[in-house]
């Protein structure tokens, strides 16, 4: 890594790690919070690639647990955090793929727009792994393992669809408003 890439690492990390501070608790899922510390995640993603990306998603998972410890649920929470941006952004750099193949062939007119195409591509593998995740790992592992509770099956799946619509919502402002600002920023920076 160069200097610059360096320099744009660290600072998408220190807004990310800024941001894990403001945190709006959901009503429909106990225990859970909207954040926005993934928004300059994807934002460097979109503006940069996804090796810087990774790099300031790595720094906010550091920074947040570093800076903004929650107790035992901090071990829990930034690496699941840090898994569902890695899922954006893959879900992301797959709708790209699609959407210059639909560009190339002519197929696929609703992936003409590459917004559509992003909000589809991160939603879906967000939305389609992390409730898996949630049930699989979270519920049945490390809540066991790490707070030394075991919730009832019963009250898990009443939870699965909380699961899915928190990552539904959470991928819509996400994507939305990284696409947003790195549209508005890729003019002036010539990106």
């Amino acid at each position: 890594m160069n200097s610059k890439s360096i320099a744009l690492v660290i600072t998408f990390a220190a807004v990310a790690i800024a941001l894990n501070a403001i945190r709006i608790p959901t009503v429909f899922y106990p225990g859970t919070y909207f954040q926005f510390s993934q928004i300059p995640i994807v934002i460097a993603f979109l503006l940069f690639g996804a090796k810087i990306g990774v790099f300031v998603g790595l720094l906010n998972l550091a920074g947040g647990l570093a800076l903004f410890p929650i107790g035992a649920v901090g071990l829990i929470v930034y690496p699941a955090d840090f898994l569902s941006s890695l899922l954006m952004i893959a879900g992301i750099w797959i709708a790209r793929k699609f959407t210059n193949y639909a560009k190339a062939s002519g197929r696929f007119p609703v992936f003409k727009k590459p917004a559509i195409g992003l909000f589809l591509g991160a939603i879906a593998l967000r939305t389609g792994i992390m409730p898996f995740f949630d049930f699989a790992v979270v519920y049945h592992v490390l809540v066991p393992l790490i707070l030394g509770i075991r919730p009832s099956e019963v009250y898990i799946l009443g939870l699965v669809p909380a699961f899915v619509l928190y990552n539904a919502i959470v991928s819509f402002y996400v994507v939305s408003v990284a696409f947003v600002v790195a549209t508005k920023a890729s003019n002036p920076l010539r990106i």
